[in-house]
Protein backbone atom coordinates (compact mmCIF):
# COMPACT_ATOMS: atom_id res chain seq x y z
CA UNK A 1 0.00 0.00 0.00
CA UNK A 2 1.37 3.19 -1.17
CA UNK A 3 0.21 5.92 1.81
CA UNK A 4 0.54 9.79 0.31
CA UNK A 5 0.39 11.46 3.30
CA UNK A 6 0.21 10.83 7.17
CA UNK A 7 -2.80 12.46 9.19
CA UNK A 8 -2.80 12.83 12.88
CA UNK A 9 -5.60 13.06 15.58
CA UNK A 10 -5.52 13.86 18.71
CA UNK A 11 -8.70 12.73 20.68
CA UNK A 12 -9.61 14.89 23.61
CA UNK A 13 -11.35 18.43 22.40
CA UNK A 14 -10.70 17.12 18.74
CA UNK A 15 -12.74 14.21 17.87
CA UNK A 16 -14.17 13.93 21.38
CA UNK A 17 -15.55 16.29 23.75
CA UNK A 18 -14.46 14.72 27.76
CA UNK A 19 -14.58 18.18 28.89
CA UNK A 20 -17.32 17.31 31.60
CA UNK A 21 -14.88 14.84 33.33
CA UNK A 22 -11.63 17.14 33.29
CA UNK A 23 -11.70 18.73 36.56
CA UNK A 24 -9.58 21.73 37.03
CA UNK A 25 -8.35 24.12 39.95
CA UNK A 26 -9.30 27.16 40.53
CA UNK A 27 -5.85 28.59 38.59
CA UNK A 28 -7.01 26.66 35.31
CA UNK A 29 -4.60 23.62 35.61
CA UNK A 30 -5.52 19.88 35.85
CA UNK A 31 -6.73 18.68 39.34
CA UNK A 32 -5.09 14.90 38.33
CA UNK A 33 -6.27 13.20 41.57
CA UNK A 34 -10.02 14.19 40.86
CA UNK A 35 -9.61 13.59 37.22
CA UNK A 36 -8.45 9.98 37.41
CA UNK A 37 -11.75 9.62 40.16
CA UNK A 38 -13.62 10.67 37.19
CA UNK A 39 -11.76 8.14 34.28
CA UNK A 40 -14.45 5.28 34.73
CA UNK A 41 -16.51 3.68 31.99
CA UNK A 42 -19.60 5.41 33.25
CA UNK A 43 -17.38 9.15 32.51
CA UNK A 44 -15.73 7.88 29.18
CA UNK A 45 -19.35 7.00 27.61
CA UNK A 46 -20.72 10.46 28.45
CA UNK A 47 -17.92 11.80 25.99
CA UNK A 48 -19.73 13.42 22.98
CA UNK A 49 -18.30 13.38 19.17
CA UNK A 50 -17.13 16.73 17.88
CA UNK A 51 -17.69 18.00 14.06
CA UNK A 52 -14.30 16.61 13.07
CA UNK A 53 -15.67 13.09 13.20
CA UNK A 54 -17.15 13.79 10.14
CA UNK A 55 -13.48 14.17 8.59
CA UNK A 56 -11.86 11.89 10.16
CA UNK A 57 -14.42 9.31 9.18
CA UNK A 58 -14.32 10.94 5.58
CA UNK A 59 -10.36 9.80 4.73
CA UNK A 60 -9.64 7.73 2.15
CA UNK A 61 -7.59 5.16 4.12
CA UNK A 62 -6.50 3.92 1.04
CA UNK A 63 -4.22 6.69 0.52
CA UNK A 64 -3.94 8.20 4.36
CA UNK A 65 -1.76 6.61 7.19
CA UNK A 66 -4.40 7.79 10.01
CA UNK A 67 -2.69 7.73 13.60
CA UNK A 68 -4.26 8.78 16.73
CA UNK A 69 -2.33 10.13 19.30
CA UNK A 70 -3.17 11.50 22.52
CA UNK A 71 -1.62 12.03 25.93
CA UNK A 72 -4.05 9.91 27.71
CA UNK A 73 -3.14 6.57 29.48
CA UNK A 74 -5.76 4.88 27.64
CA UNK A 75 -7.18 1.48 29.43
CA UNK A 76 -10.08 -1.02 28.14
CA UNK A 77 -12.79 1.36 28.52
CA UNK A 78 -11.37 3.99 26.62
CA UNK A 79 -11.20 1.27 23.98
CA UNK A 80 -14.56 0.18 24.39
CA UNK A 81 -15.41 3.76 23.59
CA UNK A 82 -13.80 4.34 20.85
CA UNK A 83 -14.96 0.90 19.11
CA UNK A 84 -18.51 1.54 20.23
CA UNK A 85 -18.38 4.78 17.91
CA UNK A 86 -16.01 3.17 15.03
CA UNK A 87 -13.27 5.41 15.62
CA UNK A 88 -10.19 3.17 14.33
CA UNK A 89 -6.89 4.35 13.27
CA UNK A 90 -3.99 2.75 11.38
CA UNK A 91 -2.12 2.50 14.43
CA UNK A 92 -2.46 4.64 18.27
CA UNK A 93 -0.19 6.34 20.18
CA UNK A 94 -0.97 6.93 24.01
CA UNK A 95 0.40 7.27 27.25
CA UNK A 96 1.83 3.37 28.77
CA UNK A 97 -0.93 2.85 31.68
CA UNK A 98 1.69 1.64 33.94
CA UNK A 99 2.59 5.52 34.34
CA UNK A 100 6.09 5.24 33.26
CA UNK A 101 5.45 8.16 30.62
CA UNK A 102 3.79 10.48 33.09
CA UNK A 103 6.14 12.53 33.92
CA UNK A 104 5.93 13.79 29.88
CA UNK A 105 4.05 17.00 29.16
CA UNK A 106 2.08 15.95 26.28
CA UNK A 107 4.13 18.14 23.59
CA UNK A 108 6.88 16.61 24.73
CA UNK A 109 5.02 12.93 24.75
CA UNK A 110 3.47 13.45 21.19
CA UNK A 111 6.66 14.64 19.64
CA UNK A 112 8.45 11.62 20.95
CA UNK A 113 6.13 9.35 19.60
CA UNK A 114 5.25 11.33 16.02
CA UNK A 115 9.12 11.25 15.43
CA UNK A 116 9.77 7.39 16.15
CA UNK A 117 7.06 6.72 13.28
CA UNK A 118 8.52 8.92 11.21
CA UNK A 119 11.90 7.76 11.01
CA UNK A 120 10.58 4.77 9.93
CA UNK A 121 11.11 3.55 6.11
CA UNK A 122 7.85 3.24 5.03
CA UNK A 123 6.87 6.68 5.89
CA UNK A 124 9.92 8.49 5.10
CA UNK A 125 9.38 11.95 3.02
CA UNK A 126 5.68 11.65 3.59
CA UNK A 127 3.93 15.03 4.64
CA UNK A 128 2.64 14.80 8.20
CA UNK A 129 -0.74 16.79 9.39
CA UNK A 130 -2.22 17.09 12.65
CA UNK A 131 -5.32 18.13 14.32
CA UNK A 132 -4.58 19.22 18.14
CA UNK A 133 -6.77 21.40 20.44
CA UNK A 134 -3.54 22.11 22.81
CA UNK A 135 -1.30 25.09 22.09
CA UNK A 136 1.94 23.54 23.13
CA UNK A 137 1.45 20.56 21.58
CA UNK A 138 0.49 22.58 17.84
CA UNK A 139 3.53 24.87 18.41
CA UNK A 140 5.25 22.38 19.25
CA UNK A 141 4.15 20.27 15.98
CA UNK A 142 4.62 23.21 13.84
CA UNK A 143 8.08 23.64 14.45
CA UNK A 144 9.45 20.15 13.78
CA UNK A 145 7.54 20.40 10.82
CA UNK A 146 4.36 18.85 10.95
CA UNK A 147 1.57 21.23 9.68
CA UNK A 148 -0.77 21.13 12.58
CA UNK A 149 -4.45 22.62 12.78
CA UNK A 150 -6.20 24.24 16.04
CA UNK A 151 -9.13 21.73 16.79
CA UNK A 152 -10.64 24.05 18.61
CA UNK A 153 -10.93 26.19 15.48
CA UNK A 154 -11.50 24.06 12.92
CA UNK A 155 -14.28 22.16 15.19
CA UNK A 156 -16.04 25.79 15.63
CA UNK A 157 -15.98 26.68 11.47
CA UNK A 158 -17.72 22.98 11.47
CA UNK A 159 -20.35 23.29 13.62
CA UNK A 160 -21.01 26.69 12.19
CA UNK A 161 -21.40 25.36 8.86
Amino acid sequence: MAYKRIIIWDLDETLIDSSHRVPNHPDGTLNLQLYFEMKNRESIFKDSLLPLMRVFRSLNRAENYVVICTARAMNQDDRDYLAHHGISADSTMCRPEDGSENHKKDADLKQYKINRLRRLKQFAGLPCFMFDDASPVIRRMRESGIVCLNAVKVNRKLAAA
